[in-house]
């Protein structure tokens, strides 16, 4: 077997291969991109967005303010009580945003935030034995 030939074979196709990944990188982005996109859409005929509620304001005062209910224990998602489907069932209908010039708030702060809130609280309110 011819040893350049073989030489040459190889490093083509590691050229494809780093080609192939350059576009399966940009394939990723454009499918997250309209995964963000259809997040929020409303599958009606027209397809209207569905519109949401937005809270100007830091996202830890919006923790604050929804604080009494994740406490509360009457609530459930899909008949389960868990913190983060309820955040992003909350994050469908309510976008936060911190600075008019800024986006919104991703489902992601807001669960970090919310999770903040709850470790603080619990150590403000150490468990008695």
């Amino acid at each position: 077997m011819n040893a350049t030939l073989l030489t040459e074979t190889a490093q083509e196709l590691k050229h494809q291969c780093e080609q192939l990944d350059k576009e399966l990188g940009a394939v990723k982005k454009q499918c997250n991109k309209l995964s963000r996109m259809l997040q929020y859409a409303v599958w009606e005929e027209d397809m209207v967005e569905a519109e949401s509620i937005v809270f100007e304001g830091a996202t830890a005062d919006f923790v604050k303010l929804i604080a009494p209910l994740l406490l509360d224990g009457r609530w459930t998602v899909n008949g389960q009580h868990e913190i983060k489907p309820f955040l992003r069932a909350l994050d469908a209908v309510f976008r936060i945003r911190y600075d008019p010039e800024k986006e919104c708030a991703t489902c992601g702060t807001l669960i970090n935030a919310v999770q903040d809130y709850l470790d603080r609280l619990r150590e403000d309110r150490p468990l008695c034995f």
